[in-house]
């Protein structure tokens, strides 16, 4: 049973880390369309980041046959769920499996951190295209304030 059980969970680790890896790449993909002003690009690269998002959370409803394997209700977000999975795996089994999760938690931090970049970069740039409309307004205002006295 211990082995299966850490295959399953090396395996949906090894799955969320891909999807990780790819949300990353995607996101770094989206710095570069905002900093090109590559709208059509942008929302193709938004897309596909929903995708992703959606596919992470099939994923994590995986983590209940985990549960439900080792005999608990709590999910991975609870202690209860780390001790009960490394009595079942052995401590090895454990550690390299934490390993994988560590790996996971790095790049979601730097993931969130380069994910903030992001959203302030749209927010400069949504500030500046408020500015240029704001100009085009004033000035059509301009041209029939002229207009009208004529």
């Amino acid at each position: 049973m211990p082995v299966k059980l850490e295959d399953l969970v090396a395996g949906l680790l090894r799955q969320e880390l891909d999807l990780y890896r790819l949300l990353r790449s995607r996101i770094d993909a989206e710095l570069e369309a905002i900093d090109g002003d590559d709208m059509d690009l942008l929302m193709s690269i938004l897309q596909e980041k929903q995708s992703i998002i959606s596919r992470q959370e099939l994923l994590m409803e995986r983590w209940g046959d985990v549960s439900s394997e080792l005999g608990i209700s709590e999910g991975r977000d609870e202690p209860v769920f780390w001790k009960a999975l490394a009595s079942a795996v052995g401590e090895r089994g454990y550690e390299a499996l934490i390993s994988r999760v560590r790996e996971i938690q790095d790049l979601v931090s730097a993931s969130i951190d380069f994910e903030n970049v992001a959203q302030e970069k749209m927010a400069g740039k949504l500030s500046e295209l408020r500015s240029r409309m704001s100009r085009v307004a004033n000035g059509k205002k301009a041209v029939r304030g002229y207009m009208g006295s004529i």
